[in-house]
């Protein structure tokens, strides 16, 4: 995966309107696993996540399923194979994820959920099931 700054600059697009990108998937840098569907055939989900105070998003891939999310309200600590250290999330952060990425959060408050809004690209053909996950989901 290639890495990039964000947010980047914001640009203003007219008299009412500024854009700031928050994250990006290169779709050329998307490995499609071998038993996946294209990315042309998926479907796009979008989703509102809710991980109750103290709890956690179990682990999980996405090997097969390229996802970049962003984080309306709470805050969290997530633990992945792609950096030793925990990254921690606050509202207002934007990531993606994709290809090799295993990772699980963990919910910071005692009082308030953890709110992420996902846009996942889908392979229904091909559900995973916790045998997929090679850090089991």
């Amino acid at each position: 995966m290639k890495h990039e700054e964000f947010p980047k600059p914001s640009i203003r697009i007219n008299e009412d309107e500024v854009s700031t990108e928050l994250a990006s998937i290169n779709i050329p840098d998307i490995v499609v696993p071998d038993y996946g569907k294209p990315l042309l055939e998926r479907r796009m989900r979008c989703r509102l996540l809710e991980c109750a105070p103290g709890g956690t998003i179990p682990i999980h891939s996405h090997e097969n399923r390229p996802a970049i999310l962003y984080v309306l309200e709470g805050t969290g600590t997530e633990h992945t194979n792609q950096s030793k250290d925990p990254i921690n999330w606050k509202a207002g952060d934007c990531f993606s994820e994709y290809n090799d990425v295993e990772h699980w959060v963990k919910n910071l408050s005692d009082k308030d959920p953890l709110k992420i809004l996902t846009f996942d690209l889908l392979d229904d053909d091909q559900a995973p099931s916790v045998s997929d996950c090679k850090s089991g989901c």
